[in-house]
C-alpha cells in the first residue's frame, strides 16, 4: 500500500461520476484499444482516494460482472513527494497544499496536502475551496493579449496604492503629477490592482472575462480522471465594479483547487494547450495483463502560442522583479537551477475553509534540455507567517530539476 503524504506527514492529521468535458470534444493523442476498465469506473473509484489522500497499490475493478485486483501504475512521483515532506515539516505552516504537473501529458507527478493542528480535513490539493485571488490576472491578461486589447508593452496608468482598488482609482481615474504608467509587463509582475480593473472594464469587458474564463475550465467540471469540483466565478459581471473585482482577483467569489491552478499555468507553459490533469497512468491484473491505459488528451486550445510567449515572459518577470522576487533571489545561482527559466503568479486574500490568508504561487519551471514542470503552491497561515507559497516552489524546483534523468510515468511502483 502506497499511503501518500496526507496521512503521513502532520502531527495529527493532514489527513463524482462521470463528467462532461472542458470541451464538446476532447482531442485524445493516445487512443488505447477497446480497454476492460473504463474511464467511468476509474473515477468511481480513484475519487474517494483522492480525497482521502491514500492510493493503494491494488484496487477491485468490475469486469463483465467479475470483481478483479487490479495493480495500480500512479502518475505520482514518490520523491517529489518526499520532498515536500521535507519542506512541509521543516517551516511548519498552518496549511500547505502542492500540486505538480507534466505540462505536456497533464500527468499530476505530486498531490501534496499538509495541515499543521488538530483540524479534520480532507486532502488541501484537491479542494475547491479557495480564493483565486491574484491568480486570476492570469486570466485577464491571457483575454487582453489573446484578443488583440493590450501587449506586454501596453502602458496602464494608475493612482494610488497598488494594493489597493478603490472606486475613485478605477472609475474616476485622472492622470496627475502622482500617476504612474507601468507596462503590462510591470503591472502583472507586481499584481497592480487598479491596472488590472481598469484592464478588464476599458480592454477586455464582461465578455471576454466570461470568455477566457471558461476557456481555462472555470464553471465547469475539468476533464479527469477523478471527480474534482468546479472552479467557480461567482459574479454575474453585470455592472462595472464586479467587472474590476473579477479582473484584478479583488474578490472571494472567485474559487479554485490547487489542481486546477496547476493546469492553468501548465496550459501556458504548453503552448496555450490545456491537458486533462490525471493521477492513473494504467491498470494491469496478476499476470500483467492491461485493464486500462489512460489517455493523454487534450481538452482546448485555450490561447494563441504567441500569447502562451507572451504570459511566460509576463510570469518570469514576477520571479525576476515583482512580487516573487525576495523568494527566488539569485536562484541562478543554485546549481540545479542555472540552466532553468522561471515564471508564476502570486495571489494572496483571506479565505474561510479553511480559515487564514490564503498565499499562492502558480507557475513553471522549465529546463534548457527541455524538461518542464508546472505547480500550484498554496500556504494558508492563520496569524504567523511561516513560509511563502513561492519559496515552498523554489525549493521544490531544486529538487526537480537536480537529476537529469527523465521520470518515467509509472513512478510510484506496484508492491
Amino acid at each position: 500500500m502506497y499511503t501518500a503524504l496526507l496521512t503521513i506527514l502532520t502531527v495529527s492529521s493532514v489527513s463524482s461520476n462521470d463528467t462532461q468535458s472542458l470541451s464538446a470534444s476532447p482531442v485524445v493523442y493516445l487512443i488505447a484499444s477497446p480497454q476492460p476498465v473504463s474511464r467511468e469506473q476509474v473515477i468511481e473509484r480513484i475519487t474517494p482516494l483522492a480525497r482521502a489522500g491514500a492510493f493503494p497499490s491494488a484496487m477491485e475493478v468490475d469486469i463483465d460482472g467479475i470483481s478483479i485486483n487490479a495493480l495500480v501504475n500512479y502518475t505520482l512521483d514518490a520523491s517529489l513527494h518526499d520532498t515536500l515532506a521535507a519542506i512541509y515539516r521543516r517551516y511548519r505552516p498552518d496549511f500547505g497544499a502542492f500540486v505538480s504537473i507534466d505540462p505536456e501529458s497533464g500527468a499530476i507527478r505530486t498531490l501534496t496536502s499538509f495541515i499543521r493542528g488538530e483540524e479534520q480535513l480532507d486532502n488541501l490539493s484537491v479542494r475547491t475551496t479557495y480564493p483565486a485571488a491574484s491568480v486570476f490576472k492570469i486570466i485577464t491578461a491571457t483575454a487582453a493579449i489573446d484578443s488583440g486589447k493590450a501587449t506586454p508593452t501596453t502602458v496602464l496608468p494608475y493612482n494610488g496604492k497598488s494594493t489597493s482598488l478603490y472606486k475613485s482609482q478605477v472609475l474616476r481615474h485622472q492622470d496627475n503629477r502622482w500617476t504612474r504608467y507601468p507596462e503590462l509587463t510591470e503591472a502583472f509582475a507586481k499584481s497592480i490592482n487598479p491596472v488590472f480593473a481598469r484592464l478588464g472594464i476599458y480592454q477586455v469587458g464582461a465578455e471576454g472575462l466570461r470568455d477566457y474564463a471558461d476557456r481555462f475550465g472555470f464553471d465547469r467540471v475539468l476533464f479527469s480522471d477523478f471527480d474534482l469540483s468546479p472552479s467557480l466565478v461567482s459574479l454575474a459581471l453585470d455592472d462595472e465594479w464586479q467587472i474590476a473585482e473579477v479582473a484584478s482577483g479583488y474578490t472571494k467569489d472567485i474559487l479554485i483547487s490547487p489542481v486546477h491552478a496547476a493546469a492553468m499555468a501548465a496550459a501556458v507553459v504548453n503552448g496555450g494547450k490545456l491537458m486533462a490533469p490525471h493521477i492513473v497512468e494504467s491498470l494491469v491484473d496478476g499476470a500483467r495483463k492491461p485493464l486500462y491505459q489512460s489517455e493523454i488528451t487534450k481538452l482546448q486550445q485555450i490561447m494563441k502560442p504567441a500569447t502562451a510567449l507572451a504570459l511566460k515572459k509576463l510570469m518570469m518577470a514576477t520571479v525576476l522583479q515583482g512580487s516573487a522576487r525576495h523568494s527566488f533571489t539569485n536562484y541562478r545561482k543554485e546549481p540545479n537551477l542555472r540552466e532553468v527559466s522561471v515564471g508564476g503568479k502570486t495571489g494572496s486574500l483571506t479565505g474561510y475553509s479553511p480559515r487564514g490568508r490564503h498565499d499562492w504561487f502558480v507557475g513553471y519551471g522549465e529546463a534548457s534540455d527541455g524538461r518542464k514542470i508546472a505547480y500550484a503552491s498554496l500556504v494558508i497561515n492563520k496569524e504567523k507567517w511561516y513560509v511563502r507559497s513561492a519559496m515552498v516552489a523554489r525549493l521544490f524546483l531544486q529538487e526537480f530539476f537536480a537529476v537529469p534523468a527523465v521520470v518515467e510515468l509509472a513512478a510510484l511502483p506496484i508492491e
